[in-house]
C-alpha cells in the first residue's frame, strides 16, 4: 500500500507542476499509461480480455479483502482526477477523462451498491480466461502453458472463495452458473493436453501443469456440485432476480452513459412500437395475396401480420445447413461493403473466422461476436454461432424460424459484418487512445450493430424485398421490445406471462425466442436497453452530421470518423464530431 500512496503523490506532483499545454498533454498520456498498468494489476482477469500480458499469470481470490481492495482502488485514482486541471486538457483527452472516471466510479458502485458478488453466481468462472490464455496468439505455445499453470495454480481457493462470497443468490444465476461451469471444463480438456505433449516443456513442467489442471477440473466440478446442491435445497429462500427501479436507474446511468433516463427510452420506445406496426400493416397487407391468395384478409391489422409473418418464418434452412448459411453471409457482406463504398475494410487482416460458439459461453445468445484483445497485435476476430443441433427439437424449429432466411440474414449483419465483428477490429487498429479500446462502452457497440442493420437496408441489402423488410421491422420491434422487456420486469415487476405476452403479441416472438428473451432479462440488467438507446442515438448524430456537412457528406466519411473514436460513449463521441 505504502508504495500505491508514493506511486498517487508523484502524479499528482506532476500535475502540479504543468506550466504549459504540451507538457501537460505529455503528462496526461504518463497518467494512462500509468492508471492503465495499475488497472489491470488490480483486475487481472479484466487484464487477459483486454491483452494486456504483464498480469496474465494473477489470479485474484473473491473475498472481502480483494473487494475491499478495488474499492480503495478507485477512491484513490478518482482523487488523483482531482488533480488534474481539465479544462487544460486537450478536447480528446476530455474525452478518455470522462472515460477513466465513469469506469472508476462504475467499478465502485458495482462493490458497494449493486454487490453481484454476492447474488451473481455466473461471475464465478475460470473457463474465458483460460480459453484466452491458451488460444491468442500473444506468446509461443511454451510460454502460454507456462502462464496457464501459473494461473491456475491456486483455482481451488478461488472456488472455495467463491462459493463464501455467494450469500443470497438467485435462482436463475446459478442455474447458469452451474451449466457453464460444467461445459468449461472443455476448455481444460483433450485439446489441452494435445498442446501440452507437442510442447517442449520439461516433465517438471508438464507434471506441475498438469495437476494445475486436474486440481481446476476438480474444483470447477465441486464449485458447479454444491450450486447444484443450493438449487435443490427445498428449505433455501432465493433473492429476486429483479433489482428494483432505484438500482436500475444507477445502473443505467453508469453503463449507457447518455442524456436519456431509463423512463424517457422507455416512453420512446412505447411510441415506437406503434409507428412499426403501422409500417409492418403496410408491407404484410400488400404480401397477403402472394401467401394466401384464397383467403380472405383478417380485419385485426395485428393477425394479418402475424400471418404474413408466420409465413416468412417457415422459409429457413436446416439444423444441419444453419453454421453454412450464416457463413455464406459473411462472404457476401464483406463484398458489399467494399462495392457500396461504405467503409474502408481490409477484409483478411485481421480475419472474421465464423465458428461453432464455445461451450462455456453458451446459454445466453444464439450468436456473438469475439475480437482480438486491443493490447494484441495478431489474432482473429470470431462471428460465435451457436450449435442448434444441441438443442431441444422443439427449442431448434423454433430458433429456424425466428432466424429465418431473411431474419438470419440481419443477425449476421449486427454480429459479424459491418456490424460488432467490424467495429472490434476498428476498435483495435483505428482508435487513437487505447483508453477509449479498453473501456468499452456498450450503448455504443450494441447501437452501432442495430444502426448496420438499417443501414445496409437502405443502401440496397435484401434487394428492396418486402419480406426482408418486413424482417426489418420485426427486428425493430425486438430492439425496442429490449427496453420494454428491461423496463418493465426490473422496474415495474411485470410477471413472465405478461412478457411473453408482450413479445409474441406486440412484437411477432416465437414462444422459444421469447422464453429466451425473458431468461435473458433474468440474468442481465440494463443491458438489453444498449441496443435501442445506442442505435437511436447514432441516428440522431447522423443527422445532425449530414447537416453540418451538407453537400460534403459522405456516409463513408461518417462511419470512419464515427468508429475512429474507439468504443466511447456515443455523447463524446458526438461532441468531437460535431465541433470540427
Amino acid at each position: 500500500m505504502k508504495s500505491i500512496q508514493i506511486t498517487f503523490l508523484y502524479i499528482i506532483f506532476i500535475f502540479s507542476s504543468c506550466q504549459n499545454e504540451n507538457k501537460n498533454k505529455i503528462d496526461f498520456a504518463q497518467f494512462e499509461i500509468q492508471l492503465l498498468d495499475a488497472y489491470w494489476k488490480q483486475y487481472p482477469s479484466k487484464a487477459i480480455g483486454v491483452g494486456y500480458g504483464k498480469y496474465y499469470e494473477n489470479l485474484t481470490i473473491p473475498d472481502s479483502s480483494s473487494i475491499q481492495s478495488s474499492i480503495s482502488f478507485s477512491n484513490n485514482w478518482l482523487d488523483s482526477l482531482k488533480s488534474i486541471d481539465f479544462q487544460s486538457l486537450t478536447e480528446d483527452e476530455k474525452i478518455s477523462f470522462h472515460i477513466i472516471e465513469n469506469q472508476l466510479n462504475s467499478d465502485k458502485w458495482y462493490l458497494t451498491d449493486l454487490k453481484p458478488f454476492e447474488w451473481d453466481a455466473t461471475i464465478y468462472n475460470l473457463s474465458s480466461d483460460c480459453d484466452y490464455i491458451i488460444n491468442q496468439p500473444y506468446a509461443p505455445l511454451n510460454e502460454r502453458l507456462k502462464i496457464l499453470s501459473q494461473h491456475i495454480a491456486h483455482s481451488d481457493l478461488y472456488y472455495k472463495a467463491a462459493l463464501q462470497m455467494i450469500k443470497n443468490p438467485t435462482k436463475e444465476h446459478l442455474q447458469m452458473s452451474v451449466q457453464q461451469n460444467k461445459a468449461g471444463i472443455n476448455v481444460l480438456g483433450q485439446y489441452l493436453f494435445d498442446s501440452i505433449k507437442v510442447s517442449t516443456l520439461n516433465e517438471e513442467e508438464k507434471s506441475t501443469l498438469k495437476s494445475n489442471i486436474e486440481k481446476t477440473i476438480t474444483a470447477m466440478k465441486s464449485f458447479a456440485d454444491s450450486l447444484s446442491s443450493i438449487l435443490n435445497n427445498p428449505n433455501i429462500s432465493f433473492r429476486d432476480f429483479k433489482i428494483g427501479k432505484k438500482l436500475f436507474e444507477e445502473k443505467f446511468k453508469f453503463d449507457i452513459v447518455a442524456d436519456i433516463t431509463p423512463d424517457q427510452i422507455y416512453q420512446r420506445a412505447l411510441e415506437d412500437k406503434a409507428k412499426y406496426h403501422h409500417q409492418m400493416f403496410e408491407i404484410a397487407d400488400t404480401l397477403w395475396a402472394k401467401y394466401y391468395p384464397h383467403t380472405p384478409k383478417p380485419q385485426d391489422t395485428i393477425q394479418l401480420i402475424q400471418g404474413v409473418m408466420d409465413s416468412i418464418q417457415n422459409q429457413h434452412t436446416t439444423v444441419n445447413h444453419f453454421f453454412d448459411s450464416l457463413t455464406n453471409h459473411v462472404h457476401r457482406l464483406k463484398k458489399f461493403i467494399i462495392e457500396k463504398n461504405l467503409f474502408d475494410f481490409d477484409t483478411t487482416n485481421p480475419p472474421v473466422i465464423v465458428r461453432l460458439m464455445p461451450e462455456y459461453a453458451r446459454g445466453f445468445a444464439i450468436a456473438s461476436a469475439e475480437f482480438t484483445p486491443p493490447y494484441q497485435n495478431e489474432g482473429a476476430t470470431y462471428y460465435n454461432i451457436d450449435d442448434l443441433s444441441q438443442y431441444p427439437v422443439d427449442k431448434a424449429l423454433g430458433s429456424l424460424k425466428e432466424y429465418n432466411d431473411y431474419a438470419s440474414q440481419l443477425l449476421s449483419i449486427h454480429e459479424a459484418i459491418p456490424g460488432h465483428c467490424l467495429q472490434g477490429i476498428y476498435n483495435n487498429k483505428k482508435t487513437k487512445d487505447i483508453v477509449r479500446a479498453v473501456f468499452q462502452n456498450g450503448t455504443m457497440i450494441e447501437g452501432w450493430a442495430v444502426y448496420t442493420e438499417s443501414m445496409m437496408i437502405e443502401n440496397g441489402w435484401g434487394d428492396d424485398h418486402p419480406e426482408m423488410q418486413l424482417a426489418l421491422c420485426k427486428l425493430k420491434l425486438r430492439e425496442l421490445g429490449n427496453v420494454l422487456v428491461d423496463y418493465q420486469i426490473h422496474c415495474l415487476g411485470k410477471t413472465e406471462k405478461e412478457i411473453l405476452k408482450l413479445l409474441t403479441k406486440d412484437c411477432f416472438q416465437t414462444q422459444a425466442q421469447a422464453s429466451e428473451k425473458y431468461h435473458r432479462a433474468t440474468i442481465s440488467q440494463v443491458q438489453l436497453c444498449s441496443y435501442y438507446t445506442g442505435a437511436i442515438a447514432i441516428l440522431e448524430l447522423r443527422e445532425k452530421y449530414k447537416t453540418m456537412k451538407g453537400k460534403d457528406f459522405q456516409l463513408k466519411d461518417f462511419h470512419e470518423h464515427f468508429l475512429s473514436y474507439g468504443s466511447s460513449p456515443i455523447k463524446y463521441i458526438g461532441e468531437r464530431m460535431l465541433s470540427k
